[in-house]
């Protein structure tokens, strides 16, 4: 027999305990695609999320786990949804060892908060993606969000030591370590990274550090054509230069960046290093720039410019901004920008950032009428296909939700995936519906 909804509120109540509870129009706030839950549970402890969990397996509630919800609009419509899930107030920092350089968070922590610590230290978590004040480090193991430091320092499966998660079921597991560590056999903390909290909660999370260069400078340099950049981009590649952000961007980028005349595509990029290094490096690049006939530019307060370039990945018009994520090889980034190109609505504006390094291409398109959003990302994973290119949809107009496959198709791995969301979570509470394939 299930619980009466008096008696469901109080058993949510005392599991959640110290932590609050919200229903009716306070739940209503924090909607998913629409959907506004009937619960939203705000624990401040490990233990109250397990207890959250292990009440939602047992009377099948569906719950969505979320941290300050920057991204919480991504991934499918959840099928059902009872609970949010809010991580907010688990947000402590539970251990710093400025030798080993490792960090140990609750997962609510907010990446700019964390950097604000470790500033003294001359120490940093190297992700630098859009809305990184709102960014928590549960969400960004969640959706493997990164930003232009990837190029240097990869993404969250590169920087993730180990972790604390909770089973669908409750069960609290930990996995990893918060030392550096090679080990053999299956990694199952990263497991977890880019899963959208299919796969469990992630609640602590052991990171490994980077320390700050001693010097780090930008420039950027303008070309006629995005072929032109690419190729520098990788000339710049074949070189021992050690590069921390390598971003192409498009005309429209630039305009979005507030320049009034910009070139067809330019290139910027950030050295990090010890003074001669940067200088030494920076000579090398501006010759290989210089026999394509272009001039360095140096950007001054190159931190506030990236974080502007980084949030350019970010839909502006939440009712009409299509925002999509590109994989492709790095030399085949040009395709991928005009294949986006071509099937373009003539209404629609354009901005686009590559990071050449990895090859992923960042596109918006700005003014795309809902009823033309599943057309066009059809076609643009048409015109990927021809050189194995992928497409995810990170942000589409909300009446454009219902029915749009937002992942793509990702070929034989998702029987395995299916596999494994079976045995971590048998009963389909967390996200249902919301991840590939509908898992």
């Amino acid at each position: 027999m299930g619980l009466g909804p008096v008696d469901e509120r109080l058993a949510l109540e005392a599991a959640v305990t110290p932590g609050t509870l919200l229903s009716g129009a306070g739940a209503t706030a924090h909607a998913v695609a629409g959907q506004a839950p009937r619960f939203v549970a705000e624990p401040t402890t490990v233990e109250g999320v397990s207890r959250v969990l292990a009440l939602a397996s047992e009377r099948g509630l569906a719950v969505v786990p979320t941290g300050h919800g920057a991204r919480l609009g991504w991934g499918a419509p959840p099928r059902r949804l009872d609970i949010v899930l809010s991580l907010a107030y688990l947000d402590r920092v539970l251990a710093h060892e400025p030798e080993d350089l490792t960090l140990s968070v609750e997962c609510g922590a907010r990446l700019d908060a964390l950097d604000a610590i470790l500033r003294p230290y001359r120490q940093f978590i190297p992700l630098d993606p859009a809305r990184s004040e709102a960014s928590t480090i549960g969400g960004l193991i969640a959706t493997g969000a990164a930003g232009p430091y990837r190029a240097r320092y990869g993404t969250m499966r590169d920087l993730l030591v180990g972790l604390t998660v909770v089973r669908a079921n409750g069960i609290i597991v930990k996995g990893g370590g918060r030392v550096v560590k090679n080990v053999t056999g299956y990694d199952i903390p990263k497991l977890h990274v880019g899963a959208l909290g299919t796969l469990g909660v992630v609640v602590e999370a052991h990171l490994r550090l980077h320390p700050r260069p001693t010097e780090e400078r930008t420039w950027v340099f303008g070309f006629l054509s995005v072929e032109a950049a690419l190729q520098v981009a990788l000339d710049i590649r074949d070189t021992p230069i050690v590069l921390s952000r390598c971003q192409l961007l498009t005309a429209g980028a630039l305009e979005a960046t507030g320049e009034t005349a910009p070139p067809a595509a330019a290139l910027a990029v950030t050295l990090g290093s010890v003074p001669e290094a940067v200088r030494a490096q920076a000579a090398r690049i501006a010759d290989i720039a210089g026999r394509a006939g272009c001039v360095a530019i140096e950007v001054p307060e190159a931190d506030a410019w990236w974080r502007q370039i980084s949030h350019l990945t970010w839909p502006e018009a939440l009712a009409s901004d299509l925002s999509l994520r590109i994989g492709t090889r790095p030399s085949d980034v040009a395709k991928a920008l005009h294949a986006v190109e071509a099937i373009r609505p003539a209404t629609a504006g354009l901005r686009a950032t590559a990071d050449v390094a990895t090859g992923v291409l960042h596109a918006v398109l700005s003014s795309v009428n809902a009823p033309d959003v599943t057309g066009v990302v059809r076609r643009v994973r048409d015109g990927l296909a021809a050189f194995d290119g992928t497409c995810v949809v990170e942000h589409a107009p909300p009446e454009a939700m219902p029915g749009l496959d937002v992942w793509g198709d990702v070929g034989p791995a998702l029987d395995a995936m299916r596999r494994l969301k079976r045995e971590l979570d048998p009963a389909g509470i967390l996200n249902p519906g919301r991840y590939v394939g509908g898992i």
